[in-house]
């Protein structure tokens, strides 16, 4: 039995027709969009079981700046490699964008591991100077 939804989307909203033998590679992509939505708007530390989920505070990182960049970029790849186990080959880059630098963009391109399928895969996030992440794939 396949599911095209994550687990805790199944919790949120159980229904029965979703399981099914056939995995569709398109709902699969945006329960994945969604969980990186949600994952890297998640600050680290607020999940009591889980305290290194999410992504550390903007606002921590911002006196290191340029370094900052890297860091950024280091851990979205982390949180992603460990809570997202639909995703390997995980290649995290940064985008520079000259126009508004404080806008942080980085392109995310992965394998998204099907039931016996593999597919290529791509997001693009961009934090802004408030803190707030954004994805789109």
């Amino acid at each position: 039995m396949a599911y095209n939804r994550s687990f805790f989307e199944r919790l949120n909203n159980a229904d029965v027709r979703d399981a099914t033998t056939v995995v569709d590679k398109t709902r699969v992509a945006r329960s994945v969009l969604r969980h990186l939505m949600q994952m890297l708007n998640t600050r680290r530390g607020s999940v009591p079981t889980q305290p290194d989920y999410g992504l550390p505070d903007f606002n921590d990182m911002v006196s290191r700046f340029p370094d900052a960049i890297q860091e950024l970029k280091k851990e979205i790849k982390f949180c992603l490699e460990k809570y997202e186990p639909r995703l390997s080959q995980i290649h995290v880059g940064h985008i520079a964008d000259k126009a508004n630098p404080l806008a942080l963009r980085y392109e995310i391109s992965a394998t998204l591991m099907l039931d016996n399928e593999k597919s290529d895969i791509w997001f693009e996030t961009t934090l802004n100077s408030m803190g707030k992440v954004s994805v789109r794939g």
